[in-house]
């Protein structure tokens, strides 16, 4: 029987609990903010953890409990939780769950853009307090969307602009992507080329050093006065103090995010000043865009196939430190 940790644990039904430990795995469920010295002692006899919470692995931590062996995150972006470098140091097996929350990121990005386009967050305040104001808003029909990182999010996100709104698309990878050209009638441009011709342009690249800060002061002056920018990425992937400019000096139209520079916001923080701006013109939501119903429930599957390939030492496609992968 292997002992597994679930932080913020999904799992709330007596009965899949239970078939769990029949498949061999007992699930431990845990608050989502434990402190660092309550994760050490937590995981002192386990053998795996699902990271659903907020808490950080550092050395400190994983020098401290030597019977683990696997951290599984609860989605895709484990930089959140630990360094690769430092659980390859401890021998710690990273494992996350591509793919699965793809879907539903995509839609969520759909739903930022109808946030920004059609005024919903500025009419619902306004209405509240008595004021009854029409504004105008774009169709998206016929419209251009620029996609910079075509992987699955991307690819899921120009089906959807395309196929219902009939928009046109470009895009820029940094991988050959010839059958997303032919799926959308188009071809793979610049980055700068997208900023200029787009009317929408969505950010669904990872975070590295080649992507942080990519959409500075530069490239936001490319973009269109009537534009809009979203980012269902990481928000370093985007300048902070050059994005705050361009909202308040309205060189773009405006922007939205789901998730933040720190989670959660610290309001004393230079970044924080993006919330001081108008209702509307930046939009911020709490890294959930993931977090449709459907994709929790592809989560928990892929989490407990994982650790069974893992723990059963078969092949894992989940794994990060794919130097590990050859031991299994």
């Amino acid at each position: 029987m292997y002992k597994v940790l679930f932080t913020g644990c999904t799992f709330n039904e007596v009965k899949i609990l239970e078939l769990l430990k029949q498949a061999g795995l007992a699930i431990i469920p845990a608050s989502s903010d434990l402190t660092e010295s309550e994760l050490k002692e937590a995981l002192q006899d386990c053998d795996a953890v699902i990271v659903n919470g907020n808490e950080y692995y550092t050395s400190d931590v994983l020098s401290n409990c030597p019977k683990l062996k696997v951290i599984q995150f609860f989605g895709i972006g484990y930089e959140k939780c630990v360094e690769v470098e430092t659980a390859n140091k401890y021998r710690k097996i990273i494992s996350n769950t591509p793919k699965v929350n793809s879907y539903s990121v995509a839609e969520f990005a759909l739903g930022l853009i109808f946030a920004l386009n059609q005024k919903i967050l500025q009419y619902d305040q306004e209405t509240r307090t008595g004021i009854w104001e029409e504004k105008t808003f774009f169709d998206l029909k016929n419209k251009t969307v620029g996609i910079v990182g075509m992987g699955n999010i991307g690819t899921h996100f120009a089906n959807i602009v395309y196929n219902a709104f009939h928009t046109n698309i470009l895009f820029c990878d940094i991988v050959d992507k010839a059958d997303q050209e032919k799926a959308f009638n188009t071809k793979a441009t610049s980055l700068n080329n997208l900023l200029k011709e787009s009317d929408i342009v969505s950010l669904h690249v990872p975070l590295n050093n080649d992507t942080q800060n990519m959409i500075n002061e530069e490239k936001l002056s490319l973009m269109k006065k009537d534009a809009y920018l979203i980012n269902t990425a990481r928000a370093e992937v985007v300048d902070a103090n050059a994005l705050f400019l361009a909202l308040k000096n309205n060189k773009i139209a405006g922007c939205a995010f789901d998730g933040f520079y720190k989670e959660p916001v610290d309001l004393n923080s230079n970044e924080a000043k993006l919330l001081t701006l108008p209702i509307g013109k930046f939009v911020l939501t709490p890294h959930t865009g993931y977090n449709a119903t459907d994709a929790i429930g592809r989560m928990e599957k892929m989490c407990i196939e994982n650790l069974l390939h893992i723990f059963n030492n078969q092949e894992c496609k989940g794994i990060v430190n794919k130097y590990f992968s050859n031991e299994l």
